[in-house]
This record gives structure tokens, C-alpha cells and sequence, in this order.
């Protein structure tokens, strides 16, 4: 299974140039924490950056190759968060944790995010390194919770689990690409709503 996006371009072998493919990803996730991707131009993200939209063409080739190597980004960091989950004393705690976190990363960069979802519409192939990331973080779930609970979930709790998770992703990423309403992802008891169908669905017995 893959944990990236494969992309075929030149790696930076020296400090200077790593500098100069950094800033333009620094830039990148920057603007597309308040702008569509389809909205920003190559000529928006140098000028960011304070590059010549020709340095950018050197390092990365065109925009689409650009925006894999944010979504990249994206699931490292994701995979550096896994150990940094802090300490909770109850199993409520942590799903309201877990949930807060999921929420409050993808609403911080709901534009790329978007961009990463309509991606996947054209490309099923392409979601599997982000299925296997969203895998890994459902397991580590599984693993805190059965200590905190002092026995390991069964599998009927794991599924149950899982279709929650599965439930509060898919009514978050409607909410963001659609906006369908009557809730919307920016007003505050969003998430409160959220996460009552999550416990709902879950019905499992905390603390």
C-alpha cells in the first residue's frame, strides 16, 4: 500500500535549491488556506514565494505536479502526527480528541482538501495513499482506546467504530465541496451535531 503520491520529479541536491522548492510549498499551503485551488495561479504562488514563475516550472513542472507535492505534505505530516496524540485520562476524552482534530485539520485547509476530493473523482487509484493513512489513524484509535478501557476493542466495537469514523469523514467533506446546508462547516454547532451522529452510530459504552 502507498503512504504517497508517486511523482516523477528532480530531487534537490543542494541547500539553496531545497530552499527554493521549499518556499514555493510554504507559499502554496499559505494561499490555500483562504483561496480555492482552482482560484490560484502559478503566477500567485511565486510571487508568494518571491520566485520568477519560471524558477517554478524548473522545480516542479506544471501545477497539477505541484499540488501532489502539497497533498504529499499533507500525509506526512499526518503520519508524523500519529505520535504525537496527546495523553487523555478517559476514552471519552480521547474521541473528543480525535474528532476536534480531524475537524479542525481539514477545516484549516479546507481548500486543499477540496482539491484532493475533486482529484479523486476522476482518479480512484488516486485516494489510496490517503485511505491508508485514514487506516492507520482509525488503528491507533482502536489500540488507545482498548488500553484506556483495559481490553482491546472486539470486532463488532472496531466496526461499529469504523462506520462512524466513515460517517462523520463524509458528512465533513459534503459539507466542504457542497455546502448542501441546513448545517454548514463554519457555524458552531457543527461540529456538535457531528458529533452526536458519530456516538450515535458508534453506541459504544465510554468510561
Amino acid at each position: 500500500m502507498k503512504a504517497v503520491i508517486e511523482l516523477d520529479l528532480p530531487t534537490p541536491q543542494q541547500s539553496r535549491s531545497f530552499k527554493t522548492r521549499q518556499s514555493f510549498v510554504d507559499a502554496g499551503w499559505d494561499i490555500l488556506r483562504n483561496r480555492s485551488w482552482e482560484s490560484v495561479s502559478i503566477t500567485d504562488i511565486a510571487k508568494k514565494a518571491g520566485r520568477s514563475v519560471g524558477v517554478f516550472y524548473q522545480r516542479f513542472g506544471s501545477k497539477d505536479d505541484f499540488l501532489t507535492v502539497l497533498l504529499n505534505r499533507w500525509l506526512e505530516t499526518s503520519y508524523t502526527s500519529l505520535n504525537s496524540w496527546p495523553p487523555a485520562r478517559t476514552a471519552s476524552e480521547l474521541i473528543d480528541w480525535y474528532l476536534h482534530d480531524a475537524f479542525d485539520r481539514i477545516r484549516a485547509n479546507r481548500y486543499l482538501w477540496r482539491a484532493a476530493l475533486q482529484r479523486s473523482w476522476d482518479n480512484a487509484e488516486f485516494w489510496e495513499p490517503f485511505r491508508v493513512m485514514g487506516g492507520r489513524r482509525r488503528e491507533t484509535l482502536f489500540v488507545k482506546l482498548g488500553d484506556l478501557r483495559g481490553r482491546p476493542l472486539n470486532e463488532d466495537e472496531q466496526h461499529r467504530l469504523g462506520v462512524a469514523i466513515q460517517v462523520f469523514n463524509s458528512v465533513l467533506n459534503n459539507a466542504l465541496l457542497n455546502d448542501p446546508g441546513p448545517l454548514r462547516a463554519d457555524q458552531p454547532e457543527f461540529l456538535p451535531a457531528l458529533e452526536e451522529l458519530f456516538k450515535a452510530v458508534a453506541r459504544l459504552e465510554l468510561d
